[in-house]
């Protein structure tokens, strides 16, 4: 038995996956290892800007890795009648205090489940692009 849970939370932040990420980080079980972004609700560029947002606003400091700007196999489909615009209409958050990893998504989840000693649950919240990438590629 481990005393914390490593986890890479993988996820197209919408308010669904920030509530998500906010339960995750306020939990003494989980040990967030990463975050990585996945074009979903909203393109890449404003669902990893928007996990850069969530990560300042709870004070999470692990590395955050942009995914890729569309499926593997169909061209995107975003929704902004479900979140906004943005990706995440309506809450004030701060403008990111970091930027993201310069290792790409599945770039950053290999290493992250490479250099753990315990096994890793990824916890995906949006579309599995990063997890079929991350499956093709290692």
């Amino acid at each position: 038995m481990y005393d914390k849970i490593p986890v890479l939370l993988d996820g197209d932040p919408g308010h669904d996956d920030a509530i998500t990420f906010m339960r995750a980080s306020s939990s003494p079980k989980l040990d967030i290892r990463a975050v990585t972004s996945v074009c979903g609700n909203q393109t890449i560029e404003k669902t990893t800007y928007n996990a850069l947002r969530i990560c300042t606003l709870l004070g999470l400091t692990c590395p955050v890795g942009k995914g890729r700007p569309a499926p593997l196999l169909a061209p995107p489909m975003n929704a902004p009648s479900v979140h906004g615009e943005s990706g995440l209409d309506g809450p004030a958050l701060p403008e990111p205090a970091m930027q993201p990893s310069r290792l790409r998504s599945v770039e950053l989840m290999a290493k992250v489940l490479r250099e753990s000693e315990t096994p890793v649950t990824i916890v995906a919240t949006g579309p599995q692009t990063n997890g079929a990438a991350l499956l093709l590629a290692h």
